[in-house]
């Protein structure tokens, strides 16, 4: 039997998966909410063990779509992705067995591309100095404190998302971005990938009405508009494939407001017969996209 040199697999509306096993090439092609978990049901994300320590696989490279958002829905949101790539798969480690000196490759064009980066540096560190901590009116013992667990985190440093990930912008003439691997975009949000003598096309277009699908089954539930409730409607986290995203709604005098809303949020919405136009308000405990309503 003959094996492909390239693989290719839809994960799910708007998202596949191309690899390219020869150059160690896994590319996530469409990054819209809840990738991470799409990749997992599909069994494209497994946990190994290597020199007694346990991690998982998963994606090396993004190609982000042309457009930041269809039909409604957000295209691109790589921090999660990139967060599972340096630290649940160790590419950023130190010491670790699977720390190669390989940093995730976005590749994109060049606007979408300087979005992520931006946001993926605000999202990974949040406040980035003990000054920006201390403008928010918190004790400086405080600051130092919240310092300390950024640092710790980043290991010693907060660094650029430039010397974390590496990018290619992706213009209209084919980029090499493994020996012998090019991509180029055959017309908007359509890209070939070539290696050797064969090629995949990837079409990231949505359809007319056509939306980004959540990655678990919430069911249908009739939702009480008490005077004073609160109803929890995520207990998960970016990472379990089963559930939403921690998240609450409040109801009072009626009206609904939610904290913190979470990736598919019409998902959650719908699943308790809630139309976005009874929100009255959001409250976001941070701006992680876990937490954002996407």
């Amino acid at each position: 039997m003959v094996q492909n040199k390239i693989n290719i697999v839809k994960v799910s509306t708007g998202i596949f998966w191309v690899s390219i096993q020869a150059q160690n090439l896994r590319i996530l092609c469409g990054c819209p909410a809840d990738t991470v978990k799409h990749l997992k049901k599909r069994g494209l994300i497994d946990a190994v063990e290597k020199d007694g320590v346990r991690f998982e696989t998963g994606p090396n490279a993004i190609l982000l779509a042309d457009t930041l958002i269809q039909n409604g829905a957000l295209s691109n949101l790589v921090e999660f992705p990139i967060l599972q790539m340096l630290y649940v798969q160790g590419m950023l480690i130190p010491n670790h067995p699977n720390n190669l000196g390989q940093k995730p490759l976005l590749i994109g064009n060049e606007t979408q591309i300087q979005a992520q980066l931006e946001y993926f540096y605000r999202g990974n560190y949040g406040l980035i100095s003990r000054e920006e901590i201390l403008a928010t009116g918190v004790s400086e013992q405080f600051a130092d404190e919240v310092m300390h667990v950024k640092l710790r985190f980043a290991f010693g440093e907060l660094k650029s998302t430039e010397s974390l990930v590496d990018y290619l912008y992706l213009k209209e003439e084919p980029i090499e971005i493994r020996p012998g691997v090019f991509i180029r975009r055959k017309d908007a949000n359509i890209f070939e990938v070539s290696y050797e003598d064969e090629s995949v096309t990837v079409d990231l277009n949505l359809k007319p009405k056509e939306m980004y699908e959540a990655p678990y089954h919430l069911g249908y539930h009739r939702l009480t508009r008490d005077y004073f409730s609160i109803v929890h409607t995520g207990e998960g986290d970016a990472w379990d494939v089963n559930r939403p995203c921690m998240a609450s709604m409040i109801i009072f005098q009626g009206k609904i407001y939610l904290v913190d809303a979470g990736p598919d949020l019409m998902t959650s919405l719908n699943a308790m017969g809630v139309s976005i136009n009874e929100v009255a308000g959001i409250f976001n405990t941070h701006a992680h996209d876990d937490h954002l309503p996407v």
